[in-house]
């Protein structure tokens, strides 16, 4: 009887111990998200380390403009410079006002639609 008392007071610290850290554990399965200019970006999975820049031009008439803008997420980085989508150093194709982009674990989407690398 005692080795069962035993076995059962070792079972229930394991239990305890395991609803416990589970509790602790965070796990985000929401996608990441960045605006860049008109386009909205969904990466997934989610990623904790994101920046994103964008490199404005001055005119000599005293405007600007922004050239291009670059986003990176852990080891995603997108690039929209001229319409033009690059991810991970590859060109998907050229981009109008409004697209969404989704990086979808790898796969590229424009407005839902899979694109392909452009060679």
């Amino acid at each position: 009887m005692k080795i069962l008392n035993s076995h059962l007071n070792s079972l229930f610290v394991v239990v305890s111990l395991l609803c416990f850290s589970s509790a602790c554990l965070r796990i985000n399965y929401e996608p990441t998200r960045a605006e860049l200019g008109t386009h909205l970006v969904t990466i997934t999975p989610h990623c904790d380390a994101t920046s994103t820049t964008s490199h404005r031009r001055f005119e000599e008439d005293g405007s600007s403009r922004i050239t291009h803008y670059e986003f990176k997420c852990g080891d995603t980085t997108i690039l929209i410079r001229d319409n033009t989508l690059t991810v991970n150093s590859k060109s998907y194709g050229t981009l109008i006002e409004g697209d969404e982009i989704a990086i979808d674990y790898g796969k590229v989407r424009v407005n839902s639609k899979v694109r392909e690398e452009v060679r």
